[in-house]
């Protein structure tokens, strides 16, 4: 019996496209059944990014994931924000990262400003 699948509206539903997604997740491109499982994750993803959705790191989490995969120093980033003491004041969480500091660790380093900066704040 083969579902019609229309957008996800309750948690039942939402259970119901995962099983079926389940079902169908080893299907090879072009088979009969891949339309379906392509059809079913754009539903599932659309669903939980209104009721199960993922919030953007803090900016902090984002300097220290890029100083752990070594692709930023405290000496960058104390260029970036006009000196040791700031830099370290940044990573302590006792200051917020500046919009000047966000441009330049974009800028260098291809960071996202919108992740550097406090929620709410324009760049």
């Amino acid at each position: 019996m083969e579902t019609k699948w229309r957008t996800l509206r309750t948690e039942e539903e939402y259970c119901r496209a995962l099983a079926r997604l389940d079902e169908v997740f080893n299907t090879p491109p072009g088979a009969p059944d891949s339309d379906e499982y392509d059809l079913l994750c754009d539903l599932v993803e659309a669903y939980e990014n209104i009721h199960y959705p993922i919030p953007d790191p803090p900016p902090l989490a984002v300097i220290e994931l890029r100083m752990e995969e070594g692709l930023l120093t405290m000496d960058d980033l104390a260029r970036c924000a006009g000196g040791r003491e700031r830099a370290a004041a940044i990573l302590a969480g006792r200051e917020e990262m500046n919009p000047e500091t966000a441009e330049a660790l974009y800028t260098r380093f291809d960071i996202d400003i919108r992740d550097l900066l406090p929620q709410g704040a324009n760049p």
